[in-house]
């Protein structure tokens, strides 16, 4: 029940700012179990649940780490600023999905190629500030007809995955868990 539940919120997509594929998770598995489910001005879902004398806040954020589009050079790779903290070379290579105005764009995340690095650039690593993402365009026209602009957000493209001995692995899974387990004690709690 609450791995399911950790399954559907983990592949949901939700930087900063952009978290309404996770909001309505929750609220469809908390409608019928709070008396009244409410967003704030600040972005924050609220759910509450009537109960005896003490009142108790169970919270837990549903966004992710994720990306920002920057800009879009004239060869039509794009750059991107981190939402979050990221630790460098793990983005590199990763495949990423540009959420556009016109649907999910799927790319990846580039640099100069270690085989086109001198020693000193090798022993550096490629920082974020010198990665791209490559959605296949030949320039920034292309990138355009695709609705991907300044401050498009971007996500890690990455399943949720059982591993050995009922471990699980997946995107944004340390940010989620708290979510599914707090969802789970609303449903449960009296």
């Amino acid at each position: 029940m609450v791995r399911d539940l950790l399954e559907k919120l983990s592949n949901a997509h939700g930087v900063s700012g952009s978290e309404g594929s996770v909001f309505a998770i929750v609220k469809k598995e908390l409608k019928g179990h709070v008396d009244e489910i409410r967003e704030d001005a600040m972005g924050n879902l609220i759910a509450t649940k009537n109960g005896g004398k003490f009142s108790v806040m169970l919270a837990a954020h549903m966004d992710e780490i994720g990306l920002m589009v920057k800009y879009v050079d004239e060869k039509g790779f794009i750059r991107f600023v981190a939402l979050g903290g990221w630790y460098d070379p793990v983005l590199y290579t990763q495949r990423v999905v540009l959420h556009s105005t016109k649907g999910p764009v799927y790319g990846v995340v580039g640099g100069k190629p270690v085989h086109m690095m001198n020693d000193e650039e090798r022993k550096k690593g490629v920082k974020i500030d010198d990665m791209f993402i490559d959605v296949g365009a030949t320039n920034r026209q292309e990138v355009e007809l695709l609705a991907i602009d300044v401050g498009t957000p971007v996500t890690i493209d990455r399943q949720f995955a059982e591993l050995a001995n009922n471990r699980v692995t997946g995107k944004a899974v340390a940010h989620r868990a708290g979510v599914a387990t707090r969802d789970h004690a609303m449903k449960e709690g009296k």
